[in-house]
This record gives structure tokens, C-alpha cells and sequence, in this order.
């Protein structure tokens, strides 16, 4: 499956930053997992891209996922649905999904991102 981001404003972590995932429906089929383990890659309001050991097999079935993780010590979690996947290092599998998420959330990872940009540069800066 293709997928093309087209967007202004995407940041990608030197550091991959740990969160979890979940999958909340298969199909449209809701269902709860447990969490399991991902390296957020990069971030925009509009999707992110991780990596993780999970194999979903996405070009069979439709997934929602529920993404969580912390941005300058706030916990962050937004609604997503797997849109291509790789194989990635050490036999992890590469996502990229795209977000379902409200204005608000959208606007608060725009604005956790902007700081988080500001403090990588700041410690950049002091070295």
C-alpha cells in the first residue's frame, strides 16, 4: 500500500521517543489488546511513523490503534490508523499511520512539538 504525506510540518526525533500502542478495532470491530512497546520515529499533527516487533497485518484489515506516549513530560495519546508498513532493523516492523484525532489534540502535539523542538535546540546549543 502507498501513502504519501504531503505535509509542512513533520519532526523527527534524533532519539526515538518509547511509547505503546493498542489496537482499539479490527475491521470496525471494537477490541480491546494489551499495550505493546513502540520507538516513535517522527511526529506531525496529522500522523506519526514508529517502529515496533508487532506484525499487523494491515493489508488484510483495517486497524484503529491507540497511541500513547509522553512530550515533555506530558502523556499524549492519539487515535491513528496503520496506513503502510517495512521491514525495519533488527526485525522490527516500520508504520506509518495516519491521525484521527480532534482539533485539540492536533493543536496540543503542534504545540508539545514546538517546545520540544525549542529544548532539543537549547541543549544543542549549551554543548
Amino acid at each position: 500500500m502507498l501513502f504519501r504525506r504531503e505535509e509542512p510540518f513533520r519532526f523527527t526525533f534524533g532519539d526515538p521517543i518509547k511509547g505503546t500502542f493498542r489496537i482499539l478495532q479490527i475491521d470496525g470491530i471494537s477490541g480491546h489488546t494489551k499495550e505493546a512497546p513502540v520507538l516513535i520515529l517522527d511526529l506531525s499533527p496529522n500522523g506519526v511513523k514508529f517502529s515496533t516487533h508487532i506484525n499487523l497485518p494491515i493489508e488484510k484489515k483495517r486497524f484503529l490503534v491507540e497511541l500513547t506516549f509522553v512530550l515533555n513530560e506530558k502523556q499524549i495519546t492519539m487515535l491513528a490508523e496503520p496506513k503502510w508498513k517495512k521491514l525495519g532493523a533488527h526485525s522490527s516492523l516500520t508504520y506509518g499511520l495516519v491521525g484521527l484525532d480532534n482539533i485539540e489534540t492536533k493543536k496540543e502535539i503542534i504545540d508539545e512539538l514546538k517546545e520540544y523542538s525549542r529544548r532539543t535546540h537549547q541543549t544543542k546549543l549549551k554543548k
